[in-house]
């Protein structure tokens, strides 16, 4: 078995100029032992006394460990306190991850549950009506509008944009 390839080395300062985007340097991607197996947040426990709480019992998110990164927490702006991996003076910021396989998931769902909501035949037939109101003193517009109500029945629209499951 040979030797696996060597990577091509590029300096930071090369890396910048080829980029094309000089000033803008964006923020990395925290370097995970896995990259493929977690997806990150970065929760701010300040937010509310039941915010944490909320994100694990609620929304499923648990807390990363400092195994799971590629590097030390201390050389990406993080420590390690009580087993958590943490950021900011009083280590208001934790580190949480959800495996990939299921915030796909909760990511689907969420698209379909908005979808339903924003091109469901009820939501477009306000929005159509409601449209139709935009001067609600002008007598005609208001007949429209009534007009509308009363003939729209079964209102369909279609996707037309293909979407890849992210889990593949």
């Amino acid at each position: 078995m040979s030797p696996p390839a060597k990577k091509r080395e590029i300096s930071v300062i090369d890396r910048r100029l080829q980029s094309g985007q000089i000033f803008a340097l964006g923020s990395d991607a925290i370097p995970l032992r896995e990259p493929t197996r977690w997806v990150l947040r970065i929760i701010n426990t300040q937010i509310s006394d039941a915010h944490l709480w909320s994100m694990q019992a609620k929304k499923g998110w648990i807390y990363a460990e400092p195994d799971d990164l590629a590097v030390k927490a201390e050389e990406i702006g993080f420590r390690v306190q009580d087993g958590r991996i943490v950021r900011g003076t009083q280590g208001a910021e934790v580190l949480m991850k959800m495996a990939t396989k299921d915030f796909a998931a909760v990511q689907r769902q969420k698209d379909a549950e908005n979808r339903a909501h924003t091109f469901g035949a009820k939501a477009l037939k306000a929005s159509v009506v409601k449209a139709a109101e935009t001067k609600p003193d002008d007598p005609d517009a208001a007949k429209g509008a009534e007009f509308l109500d009363r003939h729209l029945a079964g209102i369909t629209v279609t996707d037309s944009v293909e979407r890849v499951p992210l889990d593949e």
